[in-house]
């Protein structure tokens, strides 16, 4: 027999606002008595393999789309429920991903949920049961689950637009290459944030409006609010990239001033020295016939003549230039 390991939890509901935790052996009785059943599964377990494929009765493409290890966020519906591919903010280290899948499937009376990583959106709904809070409906219980799956996003949005206003404010006086890099860093979070959280939403309203469950009003009222805080969170982060790429912009710009002062000042050296140069490049030569090269005093007229032509040099190019 196979070793039975990958339910996470699952609970059985009565519809009354009432929950108790069930196991394996309990499942197949659940579909024959009141209320709803909510199975919480670990994607990489052997068992949980065998079980949707041979025990759940499920459609093979149901179970295909629920064992996927890459996937986008959508609403699929079937004739007996609906499929669900989201994600939700990641609590496992060895993920390199911002946001983690959640897999889901939704009929009249069950809802199965599986997972690869941790996720904070599932864990908070078994903290609620586990404190007496339970929903009444399989509606309010899916309501429930993509409400914190979004709310969970909000914080990490935040963060970033927070950490884009420390760069801001610190951008004025910090200009190494550092600053850039914590740029680039947010820039980077937030387009892995949004790549999921758009496709998100765009299922979230689709989820609303579907007709492929029987959910009452309360719940789909409930969900069409949850597709609207996605929506406000998919805005959030097209502003957060939109202002990352205008401090880009502005340290490219200030990079980019300093490198034309910079070349500017050079300029106007060279333009200086350059005939300083080549009056003492001629005075060098070693040929006869160098003007005053007898004279003990001939050395510090040079000095001086040029510092002259140094002075009436800087005063033109000031006049033409800076005036």
């Amino acid at each position: 027999m196979l070793d039975r390991v990958g339910l996470i939890s699952a609970y059985h509901f009565d519809g009354r606002g009432n929950a108790r935790p069930v196991g394996w052996d309990d499942l197949p009785a659940l579909n024959d008595i009141d209320g709803f059943t909510w199975i919480h599964l670990q994607q990489n377990a052997t068992y949980t393999k065998d079980w949707l494929s041979r025990e759940s009765g499920l459609d093979p493409v149901v179970v295909e789309g629920l064992l996927a290890r890459q996937s986008r966020p959508r609403c699929t519906e079937f004739v007996d429920g609906l499929l669900l591919d989201l994600r939700g903010v990641n609590l496992d280290p060895t993920c390199e991903e911002e946001m983690a899948p959640l897999h889901v499937w939704v009929e009249q009376k069950r809802l199965i949920t599986v997972r690869l990583y941790r996720i904070k959106a599932t864990r908070d709904i078994r903290d609620q049961l586990a404190a007496g809070h339970a929903p009444s409906s399989i509606g309010g219980l899916l309501a429930r689950l993509t409400h914190r799956l979004i709310e969970r996003v909000e914080p990490a949005v935040t963060a970033i637009d927070d950490d884009m206003d420390l760069l801001e404010h610190d951008m004025v006086e910090d200009r190494s290459a550092a600053t850039r890099a914590r740029l680039n860093g947010l820039r980077r979070r937030a387009v892995a944030l949004h790549r999921y959280v758009g496709p998100q939403q765009m299922a979230l309203a689709r989820l609303a409006n579907q007709r492929a469950l029987d959910i009452d009003d309360h719940a789909r009222g409930r969900l069409r609010d949850v597709a609207d805080d996605a929506s406000r969170s998919v805005a959030d982060l097209d502003a957060i990239r939109e202002r990352g790429k205008l401090i880009h912009e502005e340290m490219e710009a200030r990079v980019n001033d300093r490198m034309q002062a910079n070349m500017y000042l050079l300029s106007m050296v060279s333009v200086v020295f350059l005939p300083l140069t080549l009056l003492t490049g001629l005075l060098g030569i070693n040929v006869a016939g160098i003007p005053a090269s007898e004279s003990p005093h001939a050395f510090w007229s040079v000095c001086f003549i040029l510092l002259v032509l140094g002075v009436i040099e800087i005063w033109y190019l000031r006049r033409r230039y800076l005036s």
